[in-house]
Order: C-alpha cells, then sequence, then structure tokens
C-alpha cells in the first residue's frame, strides 16, 4: 500500500498500474490481487489510511481564540492535504464520490468526520456570539468547502497553483467579516452611534457658524 501511494502520486489514478507496483515491490502482480481483488480497491484502501493519517494529526488548539483563527485552521489543513496529494485528491473527487455507493465506503464517514470538525466550529462561533446565527452552520459549511474546491480545481487539474496561506486565510476572512455579528438597526448600539455622530456633527456646524459670525462682523466694523 505504501509503494501504491507512491506510485499514485506519481503517475494519477488513470495511469496507475499494479504490475508497476508489484516490480517495484519484487513479488509477483498476481500477490497483489492475493490482497486487493481489483486495482480499485487497492486505490480506495490508500485513500482510507490517507484520510485516516489525516483525521488524527489535528493539532492541538486553543478552544479560547477568536473564532476565525479556528476557522483558518480546519481549512488550512484542507488546503494542505490537497496540495500534499493531489493525486489522491483527484481519485477521491472524480472516482470515489460519484460512486453510488459512495455513501457505504468508509471514505465517506471519514470526510463526514472532517466536515463535522467544521460545523463544530461554525457552531461554536454561533453560540459565542462571534458569527450570526440566522444561517444554519451546515449551509455555512457548504460555502466553506464550495471554496476550497473552487480555490484548488485548477490545480487539481494541472492547471495553477495556489497558496494554502493565502486561500486558508482569504476563505476565513469571508466567513466572520460576512456572516459576523452587527448590531440590528433601531439597536442599542447603533442608535448610540447616530447619537456620537450627529453630537460631532452639530459641533462642526457650531464652529463653522461661529467662524461666520466672526467673518461677517469685522466685515461691518471695515465698512
Amino acid at each position: 500500500m505504501h509503494t501504491a501511494r507512491i506510485v499514485l502520486r506519481e503517475r494519477g489514478s488513470e495511469q496507475f498500474l499494479t504490475s508497476e507496483v508489484a516490480e517495484r515491490c519484487g513479488v509477483s502482480e498476481g500477490t497483489i490481487y492475493k490482497y486487493f481483488s481489483t486495482k480499485r480497491e487497492l486505490l480506495q484502501r490508500v485513500a482510507e489510511d490517507w484520510f485516516e493519517e489525516f483525521l488524527t494529526e489535528d493539532p492541538p488548539s486553543n478552544p479560547d481564540e477568536p473564532i476565525r483563527e479556528r476557522l483558518f485552521r480546519v481549512i488550512w489543513r484542507n488546503l494542505w492535504g490537497i496540495k500534499k496529494e493531489p493525486a489522491l485528491t483527484r481519485f477521491v473527487l472524480l472516482e470515489l464520490r460519484p460512486d453510488p455507493d459512495f455513501r457505504k465506503m468508509k471514505s465517506y464517514e471519514q470526510n463526514r468526520r472532517f466536515a463535522a470538525m467544521v460545523t463544530d466550529v461554525v457552531a461554536e462561533g454561533i453560540r459565542r456570539g462571534e458569527l450570526r446565527g440566522d444561517v444554519p452552520p451546515k449551509v455555512i459549511r457548504d460555502m466553506i468547502f464550495g471554496a476550497i474546491e473552487h480555490q484548488t480545481w485548477a490545480y487539481l487539474r494541472g492547471e495553477g497553483d495556489f497558496s494554502v496561506d493565502d486561500s486558508a486565510s482569504a476563505i476565513a476572512d469571508v466567513i466572520t467579516n460576512g456572516l459576523g455579528q452587527r448590531p440590528r438597526s433601531g439597536s442599542v448600539a447603533t442608535l448610540v452611534d447616530v447619537a456620537s455622530q450627529l453630537q460631532e456633527s452639530i459641533g462642526k456646524l457650531s464652529a463653522g457658524v461661529a467662524e461666520l459670525r466672526v467673518e461677517l462682523a469685522s466685515t461691518q466694523n471695515f465698512k
């Protein structure tokens, strides 16, 4: 399986050959089929191992840090995994996910576990009042993963590149700035802001009137 992962990384799933895996391992191709009934099953197991590594490498985080930073971390990990293993990512997206039996696969459950990490961070942001509560967490989760796919699709097709740091930062900013809590119209906070702005404007107007009076007085004295 380790060698299969290397061959997949080098060749892609389209040009992946079990015969090359067997040759690199120093065994016959038939030996591979004693453990895996098809090439697809071998690649599926490789993808499952990759997912499991991905899920168990979660670094410790501070639950008290701002939601924006926690979102950045989970988005960054997803982007980093794609950058590190583009061939595996393509195999999961293009071959496993469209499969009618995908929901029965271990990869599906692993994907759900990672998605739940993102949903949990979003739900915590809503609970703490850092994100709006009128948008369901699952919708925000879908927005995040949709943005990740669009940011990485050209790279997965071999047509471009992307920055893990920049993309993660931009997506986290869009979510937290676009869905952050803001005072409602007519709330106390809004009225205080309006009163403060009015008071400032009145002060400037009073100063302008005083200057105008001085100028008028000077003109009259001159006449």
